[in-house]
This record gives C-alpha cells, sequence and structure tokens, in this order.
C-alpha cells in the first residue's frame, strides 16, 4: 500500500517542482488548491529562489545547494523516493532537519501551518484523503496540495476481502478457541471434535452490498464475483462509462 501511494505522490511532485517560473499546470483532477506564481514565465527561477539570506539555511553542514529540498513527515517507501534523482533532489527523512524544503511528503502527519516554511511550493500526500491537511489555507497561500486516490485501492481491497472471510468462516474464533485449549492442555484432544464449532458459512453465491463504487468498491465487487462467485449490489450515484466493466457483475442501485 505503502509503496504504490509513495510512488505515485513522488512522481506528482517531480513533476510540479521545477526551476521555472509560472505556475505549476494542472496535473490532474486531483490538485486541490491553487498554484504559487513564483515570477514572470519568462524569467528564470533559481532552485535557491524564495530562501532568503544565508542565515535562513537552517542546516548548513548539510545543506546541499542546487537541489530540491523534500521533507517527509512519515516514513515512505525506499522504492518510491528512489524515484528522486539524487543529483537534483536532496530528500531529507527520519526527522532531518528540512529548514528549506521545496516541498513536503507526508501520510498520516497532521500538518500544521508553522511547518510549512516559506519555500514550500508543492505538497503531496500519499493517500486519497487530505483531512491532515489545512487545505484552505494552503490554497491561501498558493501552495498546491495533491493527494493519490487509488494508489492504496488494491490493498484495501484485500483487507475487506479477508476481513469478509475471516468473519464468515469464524476464523478468529477458532483461534481463540484453540489457544484457550492449549493453555488448558486439551487442545491436542478436542481439536477434531471442537472444530465443527466454527465452520462458518462459505460466501460462493452470497450477495454482497458495495456501497461507493470507487476504486475500493469497484475493485471489491469485481474480485468478489469473479473470484469468489458472489452476487453483487452496488450502490454509486456518480456512475461513470468507464466504469461499464463493473457494471456488467454488478446490480447497481442510484
Amino acid at each position: 500500500m505503502l509503496k504504490a501511494a509513495s510512488a505515485a505522490s513522488v512522481s506528482t511532485l517531480r513533476r510540479t517542482i521545477r526551476p521555472r517560473g509560472g505556475a505549476a499546470a494542472p496535473l490532474s483532477s486531483s490538485i486541490v488548491g491553487a498554484t504559487r506564481s513564483l515570477a514572470d514565465a519568462a524569467t528564470p527561477v533559481e532552485v535557491e529562489h524564495g530562501r532568503g539570506q544565508w542565515k535562513t539555511y537552517g542546516d548548513l553542514e548539510s545543506f546541499k545547494p542546487g537541489k530540491f529540498q523534500i521533507k517527509c513527515f512519515n516514513k515512505i517507501s525506499p522504492k518510491g523516493l528512489k524515484r528522486f534523482d539524487e543529483e537534483k533532489f536532496d530528500v531529507r527523512e527520519d526527522g532531518s532537519d528540512a529548514a528549506n524544503a521545496h516541498a513536503i511528503l507526508l501520510r498520516s502527519h497532521k500538518l500544521k501551518e508553522e511547518e510549512v516554511v516559506h519555500t514550500v511550493r508543492a505538497i503531496a500526500r500519499c493517500g486519497a484523503g487530505t483531512n491532515n491537511i489545512p487545505v484552505a489555507r494552503m490554497t491561501e497561500l498558493g501552495i498546491p496540495v495533491f493527494n493519490t486516490p487509488g494508489a492504496n485501492a488494491n490493498a484495501v481491497k484485500e483487507l475487506v476481502i479477508c476481513g469478509m472471510l475471516l468473519g464468515s468462516r469464524r476464523v478468529v474464533d477458532g483461534i481463540n478457541h484453540m489457544k484457550d485449549l492449549g493453555q488448558q492442555g486439551l487442545a491436542r484432544e478436542r481439536v477434531e471434535k471442537d472444530k465443527a464449532l466454527f465452520g462458518g458459512r462459505e460466501v460462493m453465491g452470497k450477495t454482497l452490498a458495495v456501497i461507493g463504487l470507487g476504486h475500493i468498491g469497484a475493485s471489491t465487487a469485481r474480485d468478489a464475483s469473479a473470484a469468489l462467485g458472489m452476487n453483487i449490489v452496488g450502490c454509486e450515484y456518480q456512475i461513470q462509462l468507464y466504469d461499464s466493466c463493473v457494471t456488467r457483475s454488478t446490480h447497481l442501485l442510484r
């Protein structure tokens, strides 16, 4: 999940942070907020633009001039961070000082305005939600906020299906029961007799209701139908033409 989200966020930031002036062109519908106009479009803007006097550089010992500085507020997958060219980007993670960051990359960290230094040009959230980012205030400051919808959809879908199977087959109840028997020294003699208590029910042929057919809901509906043989009832008020692959196996309620 984190690998996918990190890679998507990194890709967005790489296309947004650039040494040329002018507002960053909208890259996708996931952009939230306005972009900051750094200078006239015909005027070159240096990497160090906006840093101010030398005393505002912060960590002088590890400062790397001529590179875009990226501040990570959460642990980001190394595979995602590798997409930042080391010759062009200075990625600060694990609490390293990034007093002059050009961009912020985060997951669940609740970002405060005072943590956004004046050199920041973009913020990317490794996930769909932006409720932990003061988007309205960033819009006022002209800092674009990006999210990565669908980046972790497959991981969440797997957890949904896993939870459904765990519940329908009473797997957790069976595990806890065997732990209790083990503590009593009765596990060996009771395992065959008691396993019938936790047979549960098969999901094949059962009906699954999916409320919301976004990235996660649509993926769950497809796999539950195709792989598990379930009947699907979906509820979506804003179905799109590109979701036709879902409608073939899903009865839609609007």
